[in-house]
């Protein structure tokens, strides 16, 4: 499976951090009879993991909960966000595990009623890939035998897919250069054409952090030069020019390539936490986004912050 930690599932996570962000999301990816039976006003994210622990190893969540428009109760609404550069045709298996778990954390949560859960499956890789249920797994499965297979549905919002016309269409100019970039994010070309009105255009909306998590992923997964990157910048506003060089300079010459020197002569790990060090000193990033920019843990993100204090009492 998987690492839950690439950037790509860290970015698309700290995207959906924003509940307006989320709001938005879903509005685009949900088919419209969910949206006429969810009131996604009262949308809230869950703060702890809504997945037993063993399959936290393995899967990355984003949960949401909210009311129903007919004020029937709430229903759960799971986002799995699951990066794959190629298709993986046992992810129905995965959603499965992810439903089964959620649905015993309400069991030990002493919920009073089982609340719904809708999964989401976000991809963006590469290659084309269909919707596949869990049945299909099972070749020439006899009736007999076909009423013992799970029957679940889940939505697929494949963005690889999607015409950038109903993207461009969701209106929120965060959320559409953010969904752009991860649709373009395996096709360097493209994305370099593009790259000056994407971005330009998510940084006029959301705040401080957003810009920065939305810059860091951009930046790497285009391999601009110095110089390109300082022919682009010339064309853009002032504010957002400052904020795009700032960003620059302190993550890729203070940050990843201090952190490759001193990791070749001090050795990985140590890199990566002077990486980490600097994406918390110098950014002010917080423990997810450094670890998605750094590509390690969350833990390992929250020991190099906790050795960081210690030096500074």
């Amino acid at each position: 499976m998987t690492n839950i930690y690439s950037p790509h599932d860290s970015f698309f996570r700290s995207v959906l951090a924003d509940s307006q962000m989320a709001v938005d999301y879903f509005k685009s990816a949900l088919p419209d009879h969910l949206i006429k039976l969810l009131d996604l006003t009262t949308l809230k994210r869950v703060p702890d993991s809504y997945v037993s622990a063993e399959l936290e190893k393995t899967m990355s969540d984003v949960v949401y909960t909210c009311l129903r428009r007919d004020g029937k109760g709430s229903v759960a609404i799971c986002l799995l966000v699951e990066h794959k550069s190629t298709p993986d045709k046992y992810t129905p298996v995965q959603v499965g595990g992810y439903l089964f778990s959620g649905y015993q954390q309400q069991i030990k949560q002493r919920y009073r009623e089982l609340s719904p859960i809708i999964p989401v499956l976000f991809y963006h890789g590469k290659q084309k890939w269909e919707y596949w249920t869990l049945e299909r797994l099972f070749n020439e499965l006899g009736g007999g035998l076909l009423g013992f297979i799970p029957n679940f549905e889940y939505i697929y919002h494949n963005l690889r897919d999607t015409p950038e016309a109903a993207i461009n269409a969701i209106g929120n100019q965060f959320l559409v250069s953010a969904l752009l970039t991860l649709k373009y994010a395996f096709d360097k070309r493209k994305l370099k054409e593009r790259f000056r009105d994407i971005l330009s255009a998510g940084l006029v909306e959301g705040s401080d952090d957003q810009h920065t998590s939305l810059l860091i992923y951009s930046l790497g997964r285009v391999d601009f030069t110095e110089e390109q990157i300082k022919e682009f910048v010339n064309g853009l506003p002032l504010t957002i020019k400052n904020k795009v060089m700032s960003t620059y300079d302190l993550l890729i010459r203070k940050g990843l390539r201090q952190g490759i020197e001193q990791g070749i002569e001090q050795g990985i790990e140590q890199g990566k936490a002077t990486v980490v060090a600097n994406l918390i000193q110098q950014l002010g990033l917080d423990d997810s986004a450094a670890a998605g920019v750094a590509e390690v843990s969350v833990d390992f993100v929250r020991k190099v912050r906790a050795d960081l204090n210690k030096k500074m009492k």
